[in-house]
């Protein structure tokens, strides 16, 4: 039986080719066949516990090349005495507080995946973008969402 959550994963499936994003297909891809297979239990830890493991996974592949290269003490040193490195912290510190911002927004209206998904192939397409920051994207739509709601109030 073909249902509107079925519908929806073709959906990414196809715009995910349309993109060329593979990360896109083979997520839509594989949620459908866990859907399929009725493994409603991994569709539950994957919704509980998924974007801990993307997160841990994605660390690991930035972190990954440092312990290739030769880093050193004083590489370690070196890399908190430069302006760069300030604005890198401050963004950090930005990111997991949009990330939060995010996270909940989405707990509280996860039909807004549609639009993040939407936009994100948007900005692959047109923008060569990759698709690594639903979160941040999720962030950035809290913010903004805020901003116009405070807005909207200021003329009330």
């Amino acid at each position: 039986m073909v249902t509107a959550k079925s519908v929806f994963l073709y959906i990414i499936i196809i715009l995910g080719l349309l993109a060329r994003s593979r990360v896109i297909v083979l997520a839509g891809f594989s949620l459908l066949l866990i859907r399929e297979l009725g493994l409603s239990g991994l569709l539950e830890f994957l919704s509980d516990r998924g974007i801990e493991l993307g997160l841990i996974f994605l660390l690991m592949a930035i972190l990954a090349p440092l312990l290739i290269s030769s880093l050193e003490r004083g590489d370690l040193e070196k890399a908190f005495l430069n302006w760069k490195s300030l604005v890198a912290v401050l963004a950090g510190l930005l990111a997991t507080r949009f990330n939060g911002m995010g996270l909940k927004l989405l707990q509280e209206s996860p039909q807004l995946v549609i639009g993040i998904i939407t936009g994100s192939l948007i900005g692959i397409v047109l923008f060569g973008g990759i698709p690594v920051g639903p979160l941040m994207a999720a962030g950035i739509a809290a913010l903004l969402t805020g901003l116009v709601e405070h807005i909207i109030m200021l003329f009330k």
